[in-house]
């Protein structure tokens, strides 16, 4: 008896989860549902809840690229909300995708997206939920099928060394071009081992197995070199789409229950060609690409007319870029979206690019809240960084947006970054003054994160600096907020920039950690037990000479070049955009 009431819960609990992705179904609009006979299938995982993922753009362009091709269906996975999760582990359920409710583990391929280095234990929760094999090994000795496993976004296309052990293989770089290559090759190899099947995908440019790549070590512990295995190639190079106009800008699906409510997520320009010296987007993503007015106005109206019809209400907009204003026609389509009557927002303007039209635009869309990132309090550390602002022109920019109507500013800085000082981070306290003591009665947010050094920067090779210096530094600031009135203080815990800094620069000695944490287990227990030191991979300064984990991955851009940069840095020196045009001098567009 007791047995049956067991099985019987369990069965409660699976139902209880299924009608609950039945009813967030039943709310989004743009959902694809396709047969799934004879077409490859994949389970389109994002390594967090569905609040946060479908949040993500990228996410949803390979969504919706998949699901525009014949031969292949595209379903979404998600990590359950904790209570779901819960449920799940006590019924015993495995992992199902929400369109069809189909076990994940029956789907040819798994792809993660991944944005973010916080949320690889996640990839493995999902890999273990699932059912299919942790680690990429496991599933080449399974007796029965497993989907092959792949990812792609920001995180493995900068550096995917941490998680090689658990992925069959990686998308380098961009999905536009690559995605069709996939889908034929696993069209035409079903049935094949695992093996021939992964070295047909190592043939695609652009796709990374790590499993043909062996890393080799020193005493010391750094890296000696990555060895390819015989018909691989030496390096792994990026995939790029040089032009955007035949591929989706915008949301595949809007939704209620995500942090960009009802909101159409519109990629007006891609890449960025400021090169701030932290920044590995505008590195990673180069050259900039601007998406056409007219194609960007289009797919808003096409993907609002699809919401309507669902909603009987006009959703909301979202332009995004790494700096949207930066785009030559930008103004042109913010006025065509207030003319058609859709408040819209940006994630963030810079100071040197905002004026009173902008502000008039922004205010006439519904936007809320200007936000400007000066990085740091001081000129100084700007130039360094070369984030070519000056503290006049942000204070320049928060008196526009204050006397454009604006009642809240939001200041995005660092702490951390290379050669700060007390007095930088005093200054961070005066530049917030300054502009809050301007305009006593509006609200300043202020947010403050902790510098994280990232491949294919300049930085590459500096040190984090530690934790306990970060977390007196933002107690600084926190002692020195709380005595202005207005002024709200959101801040970054340096632990976690501690953890990420380990993540983003890691090898694959990592994997036992992730693992660990994935079960369970905090990070400092995980690298004491895994006898790793993260002050190796976070706060040490490298070599000009030192070998990278993703030395084998080639994005364009020449190290030469990189280290250039980072001396041109140190020496306070500003460097040109690449704003217009090809260029030779980071190598991307030789």
């Amino acid at each position: 008896m007791r047995f049956a009431h067991f099985v019987l819960r369990e069965q409660h609990l699976a139902r209880r989860f299924a009608e609950k992705v039945r009813y967030r179904l039943s709310r989004e609009s743009g959902t694809v549902t396709k047969p799934h006979g004879g077409r490859v299938k994949f389970a389109l995982a994002f390594p967090s809840t569905y609040y946060v993922g479908m949040s993500n753009l990228g996410l949803q362009i390979v969504y919706r690229l998949l699901n525009n091709m014949e031969d292949a269906v595209c379903e979404r996975v998600f990590l359950p909300d904790p209570p779901d999760l819960l449920e799940l582990e006590t019924a015993r359920t495995p992992l199902f995708t929400l369109e069809s409710q189909t076990p994940v583990q029956n789907f040819d391929v798994l792809a993660f997206s991944l944005s973010y280095e916080m949320d690889y234990p996640n990839v493995l929760k999902i890999l273990s939920l699932s059912g299919v094999g942790l680690t990429s090994a496991e599933r080449d000795d399974a007796q029965g099928f497993a989907p092959i496993v792949i990812a792609g976004g920001p995180a493995a296309t900068f550096n995917p060394e941490p998680l090689a052990n658990f992925i069959d293989a990686f998308v380098i770089g961009e999905a536009e071009p690559v995605l069709p290559e996939i889908v034929s090759v696993l069209s035409c190899s079903r049935g094949e081992p695992r093996p021939e099947v992964l070295k047909r995908l190592a043939a695609i440019e652009g796709v990374y197995v790590p499993s043909f790549y062996t890393p080799y070590y020193k005493p010391d512990g750094t890296l000696l070199c990555t060895k390819n295995a015989p018909g691989m190639p030496k390096k792994v190079k990026r995939r790029f789409e040089p032009d955007l106009k035949n591929y989706p800008s915008v949301s595949a699906i809007v939704t209620p229950e995500t942090e960009f409510a009802d909101m159409i997520l519109a990629e007006v320009a891609r890449g960025c060609g400021r090169h701030c010296r932290f920044c590995v987007a505008g590195h990673a993503y180069l050259p900039p690409r601007a998406r056409a007015e007219a194609d960007v106005i289009k797919d808003i109206a096409d993907m609002r007319k699809l919401v309507e019809e669902h909603t009987g209400k006009a959703p909301r907009v979202g332009l995004l870029s790494a700096s949207v204003f930066d785009h030559p026609s930008s103004l042109l389509i913010c006025r065509s979206l207030i003319e058609d009557e859709l408040h819209f927002s940006i994630s963030s303007t810079r100071a040197d690019t905002l004026n009173e039209d902008i502000v008039a635009a922004l205010r006439s869309g519904g936007h809320q809240v200007i936000t400007i990132a000066p990085e740091s309090g001081t000129d100084r550390l700007r130039r360094i960084i070369n984030k070519q602002i000056t503290g006049r022109e942000v204070r320049q920019a928060a008196r526009i947006a204050f006397e454009g109507g604006f009642r809240r500013v939001k200041l995005y800085f660092m702490l951390g970054l290379p050669t700060e000082g007390p007095e930088d981070v005093d200054a961070i306290r005066t530049l917030v003054e300054e502009i809050a003591v301007l305009h006593p009665w509006e609200k300043v947010i202020v947010s403050v994160s902790c510098f994280v050094p990232k491949p294919w920067t300049p930085f590459e090779w500096c040190g984090m600096k530690e934790e306990r210096d970060l977390s007196k530094d933002m107690e600084r600031l926190r002692s020195a907020f709380s005595r202005i009135k207005r002024v709200e203080l959101l801040r970054e815990s340096p632990r976690e920039a501690l953890v990420q800094g380990v993540l983003a620069r890691g090898d694959r000695r990592l994997a036992g950690v992730i693992e660990a944490v994935s079960k369970g287990m905090n990070w400092r227990q995980a690298w004491r037990e895994g006898g790793i030191d993260p002050g190796f991979y976070a706060t040490r300064e490298r070599p000009e000479d030192e070998v990278f984990p993703w030395d084998h991955i080639d994005l364009g851009i020449s190290k030469k070049h990189l280290w250039h940069e980072y001396e041109l840095g140190l020496a306070e020196a500003s460097s040109a955009a690449c704003m217009v045009g090809p260029c030779r001098r980071c190598g991307v567009c030789r």
